[in-house]
């Protein structure tokens, strides 16, 4: 099945203009099967604040966004984009996040980035550099990393190629996801292509950790990335 793991709902992502059922019509429209909704966790946001309330509401908004793919056959699972500002600012997509983990760890923006790769991999999640070349933010430390994103964001994109050495370099998995947050990117295309039994988040963040290769649907088609695991 074809799907996209990075999208954002205007209900908890400031920066997103769409609901999260207008992102499911969207994608379902362009030919995917399924999406993860990785909205933000930034340390900047008014809700982060009270964590608890932070979480319910998170979690409520993915699984509003459930109950509506549901009608469809649309797989839809939960995962988070945290933004950390230590060492260096960078943007982190978590897969197999639950909302149990959610309740449990709230608010991870706070976090160093091995600090919340310690947490992730106390928890069976999944840990991936968001769209690791852009504006100011380069390659974080890999042994604090399980993968590092292809963004098919225009400004990202542009640069995958440097994204797949830097994952082949680090024994790094490589993911695709096309980063929505607008109506404009109807036309924008990007994700993974990947096994119709993966139910869950936690079943995809066990597939990256253990396949021996990525299908990244790309703009100009599907690529087979090899993965050779972390030394």
């Amino acid at each position: 099945m074809k799907i996209d793991p990075h999208i954002h709902s205007s209900g908890i992502s400031l920066c997103s203009r769409m609901t999260v059922e207008e992102l499911i019509d969207m994608k379902r429209e362009q030919g995917y099967d399924g999406a993860i909704l990785t909205n933000h966790c930034q340390q900047w946001y008014p809700s982060v604040k009270d964590p608890k309330k932070w979480a319910e509401d998170f979690i409520a908004e993915y699984e509003r966004g459930k109950r509506y793919a549901d009608e469809f056959g649309f797989r839809f699972f939960l995962g988070i984009e945290v933004t950390l500002t230590e060492p260096a600012y960078a943007d982190y997509l978590l897969y197999g996040v639950t909302p149990e983990f959610l309740r449990k760890t709230a608010c991870l923006c706070g976090k160093s980035q091995k600090e919340l790769y310690s947490i992730c991999r106390e928890n069976g999640v999944f840990l991936v550099q968001a769209h690791p070349i852009r504006d100011e933010q380069t390659f974080k430390d890999p042994a604090y990393l399980d993968g590092v994103e292809i963004n098919c964001t225009e400004r990202d994109y542009a640069v995958w190629e440097k994204v797949a050495a830097f994952a082949a370099e680090n024994g790094l998995t490589l993911t695709c996801g096309s980063d929505t947050h607008y109506p404009e990117a109807a036309k924008r295309l990007g994700g993974m292509i990947v096994p119709d039994e993966i139910e869950n988040a936690v079943d995809f963040a066990e597939y990256l950790r253990n396949c021996d290769q990525t299908e990244l649907y790309l703009t100009e088609g599907i690529k087979v990335f090899k993965n050779s695991g972390k030394s």
